[in-house]
């Protein structure tokens, strides 16, 4: 029924019954001496690798590890930074027919290392340890001592450290009998790898996919070159282990990815540095989460007298508001966002000017079918808000180790639950209103913090902004929007507020926040994305609000 909100977009691809090792295989085969990835570092260092080096590594190490008792089916975490290491790393975890569990080191103790491996049921890990003298020491500890349980996982580092006597993957030799080892052929329905998500909103989720599903992505052409130039050189420096950052999008399309350590990424002073890089390595194509969109328009002048202008941009993972379109045309040909989660991959593109409808999604990828539903299941009429729903072959086999939550996120049809709130308009275009969980109840009248903060973004004052629910005695939930203010610019809470209620209403039939609260800066999650729960716990402290509501 046309009146009813269901969109999809049919895929007409032919299916590649192949795992990601066969893939690999085939673009070898195909461009052997191609450069593939590119490391880049401060100071103008530069490592790079090409299809045939890949191949070559990622098989002795594989080799190595089925030596030791790795089969298909085990769990193999990798933990590190992103390096030429890494993606060497990790596809040698798929040519073993393991799954690999991808985890970005953070300042997290090797006490919750372990937690994780056992939790996890981890026959090994590839780590790097970088030169956290603690947690070397404790990892050197358990994985030397003769005290230490039997049953413990093999160990490898990415990288050589001189504070460790373990094995790192540029030490390991093969004996005469491990190197005519024959790796086994991966069936394409089995498990690849687990993509923890951001865990912006709360506890990280293990999400699982196949390779089926991977190699197959009707996504994987616009994720892997940042754009939808089929061939180009994608600036990324987003982190291997998120969804939005993993360099296996880029190997299996094809496109060069050109990348440094995310901490670099992630200062708002090295944007002339990225930039300089992008430039250096003649990249067409880059893939920037808004903050550091922030960060080019703050030095658009700089940029432009560079006079150097790629093909596209794209963002995501955030809502995006229109004062970020003034780059268009400048610095950069296109400017898309994309919508997905890590659960789904990218569902929709597109591409954003000046004249941009603030929550438009844009255009399904093939293979995706969307519908919104009510509280009861219900698939609502077109132009009822609701919840998101989303099937499609590409999606997560499941949540590891997590039957119930795996259950709860799916409704009959094999519909996964998005867990944001849109609408579908009579004319077919899908708008992401918020997330289910963002909808402010204040006093029975329902506030949209995604309405709230493109409003704020309008505000010429404003860098970013967050707009969270604290509660209230009398009306159970309230309305607080935590900002950070651009450089060199002042503007009182007073200022904001009558700012606000010119386009959003008052606080008590309109939109506008109760309270207003200015932050330096905003905690990040390892992906570079706002920690919306630190936020809002650094918010209530402020407030000296009850955590409880």
């Amino acid at each position: 029924m046309a009146d009813l909100s269901y969109i999809s977009c049919p895929n007409t691809a032919y299916i590649r019954y192949m795992s990601i090792p066969d893939v690999l295989q085939e673009r070898t085969n195909e461009a052997p001496e191609k450069e593939i990835c590119v490391q880049r570092f401060v100071g103008g260092g530069r490592r790079s690798l090409t299809y045939a080096e890949l191949l070559n590594r990622s098989t002795y190490i594989a080799k190595y590890l089925t030596a030791r008792g790795i089969v298909p089916g085990d769990c193999v975490a990798i933990i590190g930074l992103n390096s030429i290491e890494w993606i060497i790393g990790e596809f040698a975890i798929f040519l073993t027919g393991a799954v690999a569990l991808q985890v970005n080191k953070t300042d997290e103790s090797f006490v919750e290392t372990m937690k994780l491996l056992k939790s996890t049921q981890s026959k090994a890990v590839l780590l790097d340890p970088e030169s956290d003298e603690k947690y070397i020491s404790d990892l050197e500890a358990y994985f030397t001592i003769e005290e230490s349980p039997k049953e413990k996982p093999i160990v490898m580092l990415l990288h050589k450290s001189a504070l460790s006597s373990l094995p790192s993957m540029a030490e390991v030799k093969l004996t005469a009998e491990e190197e005519v080892i024959a790796l086994p052929r991966i069936q394409p329905e089995s498990s690849a790898f687990i993509f923890t998500t951001s865990g912006s909103t709360g506890v990280p989720k293990m999400v699982e996919m196949t390779h089926l599903s991977v190699v197959n992505a009707s996504y994987i052409p616009f994720a892997g070159t940042g754009g939808d130039m089929p061939y180009g050189t994608c600036y990324n420096d987003r982190p291997f282990s998120w969804s939005g950052g993993t360099p296996i999008y880029s190997i299996l399309n094809g496109n060069k990815r050109v990348f440094v350590d995310t901490a670099i990424g992630m200062k708002k002073e090295n944007i002339m540095l990225i930039w300089d890089i992008i430039m250096a390595e003649k990249c067409t194509n880059a893939v920037f989460l808004p903050y550091a969109l922030v960060d080019i328009i703050a030095n658009l002048d700089a940029i432009l007298k560079h006079g150097y202008i790629m093909y596209s941009i794209i963002t995501g993972s955030q809502n995006i508001g229109s004062h970020l379109t003034e780059m268009c045309g400048k610095c950069t040909k296109k400017f898309f966002m994309n919508y997905g989660c890590t659960e789904v991959g990218d569902m929709c593109v597109i591409e954003l000017t000046p004249k941009m409808e603030e929550g438009n999604v844009g255009s399904l990828f093939p293979g995706y079918e969307v519908k919104v539903i009510g509280v009861n299941c219900e698939t609502l009429h077109r132009e009822q808000l609701g919840e998101i729903l989303v099937r499609s072959p590409w999606m997560l086999k499941s949540y590891r180790n997590a039957p119930e939550l795996s259950t709860a996120s799916f409704v009959d049809g094999g519909w996964f639950r998005t867990g944001d709130i849109g609408i579908i308009t009579t004319d077919g275009k899908l708008f992401v209103k918020g997330k289910s969980n963002d909808v402010i109840k204040r006093g029975g009248l329902k506030v949209l913090t995604s309405v709230v903060e493109a409003a704020m973004y309008k505000l010429p004052c404003v860098r970013e902004v967050v707009v969270i629910s604290v509660p209230d005695k009398r009306l159970f939930e309230e309305v607080c929007a935590c900002y950070i203010l651009k450089d060199y610019v002042n503007a009182s809470e007073d200022e904001l507020d009558q700012k606000c209620r010119a386009i959003l209403g008052d606080n008590v039939l309109g939109s506008t926040p109760t309270y207003f609260l200015r932050f330096d800066a905003f905690p990040r999650l390892s992906n570079g994305k706002t920690n919306r729960t630190r936020v809002k716990t650094q918010a209530l402290g402020r407030l000296e609000l009850d955590l409880i509501q």
